[in-house]
């Protein structure tokens, strides 16, 4: 069994800790400058929601979710709590699609960037 020092371990610890939920863990974005980076998502999500796709997802994520939320709420006396939980729940569901909508439009932004 080896040991770590203390510093190998931090070390570790901030090499594994990419967050796969943010756009800053993107392999298309890593060499960008921090500014840059957070301009270039941003364009890249306002190319995913100019998509039909992206406009089916509120819809579709709310009327699936709700009802179970909602109902689950009424179960245990607490229909407030299940509304809201049911909401949090299908916005995650449509941050999640949007962005894996978006991910594809960043190497023509990033392309389109650097020529111009």
């Amino acid at each position: 069994m080896s040991r770590l020092s203390f510093e190998d371990r931090d070390n570790s610890k901030r090499r594994n800790d990419a967050d796969p939920w943010s756009y800053k863990s993107l392999p298309e974005l890593s060499a960008l400058p921090a500014a840059e980076r957070k301009d270039v998502w941003k364009k890249a999500v306002g190319h995913a929601y100019e998509q039909w796709q992206t406009f089916l997802v509120y819809p579709s994520a709310f009327i699936l979710v709700m009802p179970v939320s909602y109902w689950l709420g009424l179960t245990f006396g607490q229909d407030f709590i299940g509304i809201m939980t049911g909401i949090m729940i299908a916005g995650a569901i449509n941050e999640r699609i949007v962005f894996r909508i978006a991910r594809p439009h960043l190497k023509k932004i990033i392309a389109r960037d650097d020529k111009g």
